[in-house]
């Protein structure tokens, strides 16, 4: 019985460790927020990296897109840092 039970705990505690990534979502100046995000295309190669930076209720926030075959955005990561813009102290 004692194996069974630790089976059991080992097979839950690997459930929550799992490796699908959660989405991120877009906040008002992403380049995936509101209704003409979908109509947003780039030329760039479809897995290429694109980095964007904006302001957000006094935050800068830096976001990365991957291009995808169709030439659309995805946001993939989200990085705010409350110390604002470089060079404005």
């Amino acid at each position: 019985m004692k194996p069974t039970y630790l089976a059991v705990i080992g097979l839950l505690a690997l459930a929550g460790c799992n490796s699908a990534q959660q989405s991120v979502e877009p906040l008002p100046e992403s380049l995936t927020y509101g209704e003409n995000a979908s109509k947003r295309k780039t030329q760039a190669a479809p897995g290429t990296m694109v980095q964007h930076r904006f302001m957000y209720e006094g935050q800068m926030v830096y976001e990365t897109y991957e291009v995808q075959p169709d030439h659309s955005f995805k946001l993939i990561r989200r990085r705010m840092d409350q110390s604002g813009p470089q060079g404005n102290s």
